[in-house]
């Protein structure tokens, strides 16, 4: 089939056929493969962050001693060998400039740091900051900056106006615990 515009001769329009697509609903879970790591992510968490490359997860609690003078924070999760594990976090020891994914996510909790779209931006601080793993060291101050500064480069001013909030709220926090 072919159809041209009016008074545009040589000019399809449109052209060629739709293929019939299926009006019945399949099983979804059945086309779904599973992976080696069974996925631990918590809606109770005040946090919660899963890397799909390598099938790790971790959830923030506050601990159960956790109080403003000593701000203890619990992240459980499943690492990168599919083995879980349990880790407190005092919040007041991390240095952004040297520390854990995971500490880190413990930190941007403390912070007040949760939304959706701060999830994004810790996913990606993970990647630009370049570890292999959640348990692997970083500087993820510089990391931010890094990504700040690609996002005033791109001219995403939304990106880096959250990115520049967020190294803000962890830089106030670590002045203030000194």
């Amino acid at each position: 089939m072919n159809v041209n515009g009016i008074g545009t001769t040589g000019y399809p329009a449109w052209q060629g056929t739709r293929k019939a697509e299926s009006s019945t609903k399949g099983d979804f879970g059945a086309n779904v493969k599973t992976t080696r790591n069974v996925v631990h992510i918590t809606p109770d968490a005040l946090f919660s962050i899963y890397d799909a490359k390598t099938g790790e997860s971790a959830n923030v609690y506050k601990a159960d001693d956790y109080s403003e003078e000593n701000p203890l924070y619990l992240v459980k999760g499943m690492d990168k060998n599919g083995n879980e594990y349990e880790q407190t976090v005092d919040v007041s020891k991390v240095n952004p400039n040297s520390c854990s994914y995971t500490e880190m996510l413990a930190l941007n909790a403390h912070t007040g740091n949760k939304s959706d779209s701060n999830f994004l931006s810790m996913a990606i601080m993970k990647d630009k900051a370049g570890t292999a793993s959640y348990q692997d060291k970083a500087d993820y101050l510089s990391a931010a900056y890094a990504l700040m500064n690609d996002m005033k480069t791109l001219g995403n001013w939304d990106g880096y106006l959250r990115y520049g909030k967020w190294i803000n709220d962890i830089l106030t926090f670590c002045k203030n615990k000194s």
